[in-house]
């Protein structure tokens, strides 16, 4: 009786799962580009671009789009090297400055994950030196009058990734720089620096951009006991294949890094940078310096990765670099209120409603820049990845050319 009872049992569990294996199971595909983009159209940003570096509206141009993951636009313009006549390349590594900010955010949060700090603990708890923040209040340190007042709350570590901590760009009387220094100094060492600089306001309660993303570089080399250019390699360029993404260039790549160009005024010529550390700290040797805010320089394929790994909920190249949940949350806003009509996530801007009347940018997409005239777009929902580098710094454009590419790829879609 046992035995026909359990025969009867295997025969019944067989053919469930004999029905189990013959249900199809709905398979979502993502409609082939030609399907959801007029690719013709899209070479109507030959002529933008020619006609902009003709104009000297940008000195060079590499322009970069990808659909579901694969290039449908991919096209270098003007001159590399003007002085000697040089090309522009596709592979040609730019100074990514501010676009850095993503990279150390999809570091740090690496850390996140592994359940080594919270986003809402103090930075204090990890960074003493940040233990008494005081705001500014009125007054110059030139003109010895500088007035503050103590801070009410603590910088948290959120604060720090979407810029409402109340850390800014004004250096004040500390020796700060933005991007690099002339002096050999440690990423500690700067960010003790930046600790003494006055907020702008009470921790979370504005919107300041500033040197948050270099505190939170410092604060990942705490937590992970790792130089941030080795954590970095380890847990973003490496998983991402950004084989071209650098602090400091390695000797054999140095002829690829295009020359950073000025032109303060409309009609002034074109020529190259006057300051002399933004056309070449890239090339510096042995810098114990590593700015995650602003010190990454790369080229736009290997960007294009990260951008991605964003839309693809965390996966690149079937390797899980974060999870879909904290993708989900770093592509949130996390200002909470704190400033009207904008949204900031985790190390990039979330573009609003008004944003789409304005501009096209699909609500929801993914955007920041750089100094250098970086920019980037990530677009879930229509799984676009839209990139546009140049090189200039103290540059009087007269046209917005990142907006008028936008609308030509987005006039493109069906």
């Amino acid at each position: 009786m046992k035995r026909s009872l359990f025969t009867l049992t295997l025969v019944c569990l067989f053919a469930f799962v004999d029905g189990l294996q013959a249900v199809e199971l709905p398979v979502f595909k993502v409609p082939a580009a030609r399907d959801v983009i007029n690719l013709s159209q899209l070479r109507k940003i030959d002529r933008l671009m020619e006609q902009a570096v003709a104009n000297e509206v940008l000195p060079s141009a590499v322009c970069y789009v990808t659909y579901d993951g694969k290039p449908i636009y991919y096209k270098a313009f003007g001159l590399a090297d003007r002085e000697n006549d040089e090309p522009l390349k596709k592979d040609a590594i730019f100074r990514n400055a501010s676009q850095t900010k993503l990279v150390t955010t999809v570091a740090l949060l690496s850390l996140y994950e592994q359940g080594l700090f919270n986003l809402e603990d103090p930075l204090k708890k990890y960074l003493p030196e940040f233990s008494t923040p005081v705001v500014y209040v009125s007054g110059s340190v030139v003109d010895n009058n500088l007035v503050t007042r103590p801070a009410v709350g603590d910088i948290t570590i959120r604060q720090l990734l979407c810029h409402s901590s109340g850390i800014g760009y004004d250096v004040y009387d500390q020796n700060v720089q933005r991007i690099h220094y002339s002096e050999q100094i440690t990423t500690e060492e700067a960010v003790k620096r930046i600790a003494k600089l006055p907020l702008k306001h009470d921790p979370g309660k504005g919107f300041t951009y500033g040197f948050g993303l270099d505190v939170a570089g410092r604060l990942a080399e705490v937590l992970s006991g790792k130089r941030l250019d080795s954590l970095i390699k380890e847990r973003v360029l490496d998983p991402l294949k950004m084989k071209d993404t650098y602090f400091y260039l390695p000797v054999k790549k140095i002829n690829r890094l295009v020359p950073v160009y000025q032109k303060p005024e409309l009609g002034v010529p074109t020529a190259l940078a006057a300051d002399s550390l933004d056309r070449f700290y890239p090339l510096a040797q042995n810098q114990l310096y590593f700015g995650g805010g602003a010190g990454l320089c790369g080229t736009i394929e290997d960007y294009s990765h990260l951008c991605q790994m964003i839309i693809d909920h965390g996966v690149f190249n079937r390797k899980n670099i974060l999870s879909r949940k904290t993708i989900e949350q770093m592509c949130s806003d996390q200002l909470f209120g704190c400033q009207d009509n904008y949204k900031f996530g985790l190390g990039l801007e979330i573009s609003t409603e008004e944003a789409f009347a304005r501009t096209m940018k699909t609500p929801g997409s993914l955007c920041w820049g750089g100094d250098y005239g970086t920019y980037y777009m990530i677009d879930p929902k229509n799984r676009l990845v839209i990139l546009l580098y140049t090189n200039k710094v103290s540059w009087n454009e007269g046209e917005d050319i990142w907006g008028a590419y936008l609308r030509m790829i987005y006039m493109s879609l069906k």
